[in-house]
Formats: C-alpha cells, structure tokens, sequence
C-alpha cells in the first residue's frame, strides 16, 4: 500500500549554537563544529507528516550574533516561507541571545506561518542532550495553529513562549526560560501540543510588525548603578548614537546626576527609551522627582513598558530603521509589545 503523500514542508533553519557543539580534543569546553547532517539523520524517522528542508545559514556561538544578523535572519525566514509549500520555520539558535533573536523576527517577519525558535542548553555528546527533542517538538509546533496574535514562539523544555514575553532565567538550567506574569502559551504532553491559552481575534493581540528594510544598529543602552552621572551618555553621544535605552531601577527611575545628559540627548532629538532592572512589572510613570518614571516622561524620554532592556534595543533599532521621527517611535512603543 502507498504511503500518504506528505503535505509541505517545514523549513529548518541551522544559525549554529549549544545544539551542534562538541568537545575540542586536548581543551575544556565545547566549540561549534558541523555536525548538522548527523542531528538531521536522527531527526528524519522520527518526522512523519511532514517533510523538513534544513537550510544551514550559519554557524555562530549564540554572543556572535549581532543584530545586524538577527534581522538579516528574519527577512530570509522571511522570504522562504512565502513559498508555497512552506507550512513553518523552526530556526536553531544559541540560548545565550535566543530571545533577542526571536523578539527582532516577531517584529520584522510579515509572515503568518508558524515561527518557532529553539536550541538547546545541553552540547551534542552530554548526558540528557535536549536538542533532538525540541527540534521534533518545534516542528510538531509549527504543524499546530496557535491562538491569533501569538506570533513568533520559543519552545524549550516542552514549553512554548511567545517571543514578546519570554527571558532567560537561568544560565546553566535546562529549564532555563520563563516568561514572568504571563506564562507559556502551550506545552508538550507526549507527542501534542496543548494549548494554555483561548484562542481569541482581539485586535490587542495583533504582533507588532514594524515594517522597514534595514535597522540602527547604533542604539546602546546602559544599566543604572546607584550614583551614577552623565559622564558616559555624554561619551555616546560625542560618538554620534542614533537612539538609546537606560535600564533604571523599580518602575523606572535614575539616578539624577544622569538626568541633564539625557535632557541633551533628547534636545538632539535622540530617542531615549527607559526600562527597568526588575524582570515583572515594567516602567510606569509613577515618581514625579528627578530623575523618577513621571519626570523623565514629562522630560520627553519613552518608556518601554513591560520590555526588558535588551528588547527595547531590538524594538528601537528596528523602529530608526523604519522613521526618525520620535513622534511615530514613541507610538510604536505605546502599542502592545
């Protein structure tokens, strides 16, 4: 009797990472190395349904990726799902900067197929190697439709994140990602994904697609420390930065020895996004002293809500890219991340 004809493809996208590393004979620790067709070997009789097509973009520890990558990365996922035969894209990723990654292709990928990011926390040859299972997870994944607005995901640990509200919590953990407040918006029980959430049409859900053709990389962003002064921010805008993010402490509030550089940054109509430290709860304009979340909102810096400083690095280079006008930047911020 004939086998059914499989129906599309999921396409695979290998940017290298934990998930094809090995040890290096004579030294401690792990390197990339080109072990794709054997990860692709022990995947094929375990995928049914569906055929997959790798497509090996790159190979780069997770902290060589650079955003410049990231965008070039969502704009190939991109350009390959418009394929007809594309059903999905699992995207293998280093877990070090794996949400970043994933945030930039939520903002920047205009596809509606399924977009999951994966990797793994465990090299190749170790005891308890996560890899193979959250590929065959994330192309279980792709085949299931996701509630409305779920937009791009990350799956680890047989939980799925949506890319706006995932962190890495732990450095060295198998279950190394959360997503604080809100949770995963599936899992993995055996081999079906269950979803966690209702599916819903609400325009509040809608992903926040940017549209643009190219990003500003040059967007630093630095961390308060208790006493801090405006010495560096002055340094980084004698270097002529394009836009940057402060992360503060509690709902969003700096030290005041910084707050008359970021007066002169938004003079020069630099675009200053402001984040918090604290992984819940966000930026609210609640302290009207210098230097709190009210006065530097009145001052005309934005505030990055619910977004860790990293992401509101990826949304403002991916918003300079698009407009240099701060009115529109400051409306892409206020709309849902």
């Amino acid at each position: 009797m004939p086998r059914p004809e499989k129906k599309g493809s999921i396409l695979i996208f290998s940017t290298g990472g934990t998930i094809t590393m090995r040890p290096r004979a004579g030294n401690h620790g792990v390197v990339p190395s080109d072990d794709f067709d054997r990860l692709f070997a022990e995947l094929k009789p375990r995928i049914k349904d569906v055929d997959f097509k790798p497509v090996l973009w790159a190979n780069l520890p997770s902290p060589h990726m650079t955003p410049e990558h990231m965008f070039r990365l969502a704009k190939d996922v991109d350009k390959a799902l418009s394929a007809p035969s594309a059903r999905g894209a699992v995207i293998l990723h280093g877990t070090d900067v794996l949400v970043e990654s994933a945030y930039m292709a939520e903002l920047t990928i205009k596809s509606s197929k399924p977009v999951v990011f994966t990797g793994s926390m465990r090299f190749y040859s170790e005891t308890g190697f996560d890899g193979i299972r959250n590929l065959l997870n994330g192309i279980n994944a792709c085949l299931l439709p996701l509630p409305a607005g779920t937009g791009v995901v990350l799956l680890m640990t047989d939980r799925i994140f949506s890319a706006r509200e995932v962190v890495k919590i732990h450095s060295m953990n198998i279950d190394a990602f959360e997503a604080p407040e809100s949770g995963p918006v599936a899992y993995v029980a055996g081999d079906v994904v269950r979803l966690t959430r209702a599916r819903s049409s609400s325009p509040a859900l809608k992903r926040p697609l940017i549209p643009t053709r190219r990003i500003e990389p040059n967007v630093p962003m630095l961390s308060c420390y208790t006493g801090m002064d405006g010495a560096i921010v002055d340094h980084l805008l004698e270097r002529g930065i394009a836009g940057l993010v402060i992360e503060g402490f509690g709902a969003g509030n700096v030290p005041p020895g910084i707050v008359p550089s970021l007066d002169e940054a938004i003079r020069r109509n630099i675009p200053v996004v402001l984040t918090t430290h604290c992984p819940e709860g966000g930026v609210w304009p609640m302290y009207a002293y210098p230097g709190g979340g009210a006065d530097l909102a009145k001052r005309g810096v934005i505030l990055g809500g619910r977004l860790s400083g990293s992401k509101a690095r990826i949304k403002l280079m991916v918003a300079l890219g698009a407009t240099r006008d701060i009115r529109k930047i400051r409306r892409i911020f206020e709309r849902t991340p």
